[in-house]
């Protein structure tokens, strides 16, 4: 289980910045057949998140090379944080099946008491984690990679806000044209 942990870990990081790319998306395009747009956005999370999670495997990597007792610390560290992110997960990822599998009105109820909430509290739940895995770290190096982790987690969303802009359908094209917003200095 020792390398399953930073597998696990791995792969929520990457889900959970796929549910990004979908959520800076959501409710930025006027299209009434939104499946591609919200496919790509999907995907663009999807690459983000493997290269931030990438990024931070071969940080871990290559601490855990210079320091030999360092990866017995992160796994203690891990195990506290997937106490607080596996409950999340799957209440979101029951919520997702729930949306893509239901009519209009299901999904309507499962944005609305799953989703929707669940959006608003991630930053929370990622700051949680990163409080009871430094909390039960062993070591001071143990601490700083496991707040880092949690901290590269929490950018991803505001980077891949970074440069959406609300689109409007060209008339009867449909391709998109993005508005340009200017900013009082």
């Amino acid at each position: 289980m020792n390398a399953g942990l930073p597998v696990l870990l791995a792969l929520l990081a990457i889900t959970d910045a796929a549910f990004c790319g979908f959520r800076v998306a959501a409710g930025r395009d006027a299209r009434i057949f939104k499946a591609d747009y919200y496919r790509a956005a999907i995907r663009r999370g999807m690459g983000r998140g493997l290269f931030t999670t990438a990024l931070v495997g071969a940080g871990i990597a290559g601490a855990c090379l210079f320091s030999p007792g360092l990866f017995p610390q992160l796994l203690v560290c891990a195990r506290a944080i997937l106490w607080v992110l596996l409950p999340y997960a799957t209440l979101t990822l029951m919520g997702m099946g729930v949306w893509a599998a239901a009519e209009a009105d299901v999904r309507t109820l499962a944005s609305v008491v799953v989703l929707g909430p669940f959006t608003l509290i991630r930053p929370w739940v990622i700051a949680t984690a990163a409080v009871v895995g430094a909390w039960k770290a062993p070591g001071f190096t143990a601490v700083l990679v496991t707040v880092a982790a949690c901290g590269v987690q929490l950018a991803l969303e505001p980077w891949l806000n970074a440069g959406m802009r609300p689109r409007l359908p060209v008339g009867g094209s449909g391709e998109t044209v993005k508005h340009k917003v200017t900013r009082a200095s």
